[in-house]
């Protein structure tokens, strides 16, 4: 346990900037988890990490749509409804789209694609991408170092109240059973 305690705070930035580059939603949340569970990575660093990483990804998703459209498009033969309907999201919605995709999972790499495609304004994308790219970190960074400050005040109250834990996993098992009974039904 203790090695993969040393090799996340080795590891962890780089793991965290490569995995920001293409979305990094999962990274970001789970590095401020991991930030108010330990001392080992700072909260600060990660949310710059993963800052500067999706905004980097995401511009070179727009430069691929803008400049080497021919070249990508093979790539995309399958999701060509995607693009289209991206691209009429843009050319309506435009600057707000650019700002909410980033919050949306599944979306952040076809919405900067198609940005490039509509032909939008670089200069103009890459203000507000590098915005969004800065709010989406703060926001998920600080949501889950609160996140993980709520689960380490769960654990402790476990510790003290060991009659507690049972009772939350009975509570727990019947909330997804009933989640999944409920949704999995045919109508």
């Amino acid at each position: 346990m203790q090695e993969m305690i040393d090799n996340l705070s080795t590891y962890g930035y780089l793991i965290l900037f490569f995995y920001s580059f293409g979305g990094g939603m999962v990274a970001i949340l789970a590095a401020g988890v991991l930030c108010a569970s330990s001392t080992k990575l700072d909260l600060h660093w990660c949310i710059f990490l993963a800052f500067l990483a999706n905004a980097i990804g995401s511009t070179l998703l727009f430069t691929l749509g803008k400049y080497y459209k021919k070249d990508i498009m093979p790539y995309f033969k399958n999701h060509r409804r995607k693009i289209a309907l991206a691209m009429m999201k843009i050319k309506k919605y435009g600057d707000l789209l650019l700002i909410v995709q980033k919050f949306i999972y599944g979306v952040k790499t076809i919405i900067p694609i198609a940005a490039g495609l509509c032909k939008f304004s670089f200069i103009r994308f890459f203000i507000i991408n590098t915005l969004s790219s800065l709010i989406w970190a703060i926001v998920l960074g600080y949501a889950g170092f609160i996140f993980g400050n709520t689960l380490k005040e769960a654990f402790e109250a476990f510790t003290n109240y060991p009659y507690i834990a049972p009772a939350f996993i009975i509570t727990l098992i019947f909330i997804i059973w009933l989640y999944l009974s409920r949704f999995s039904k045919k109508k």
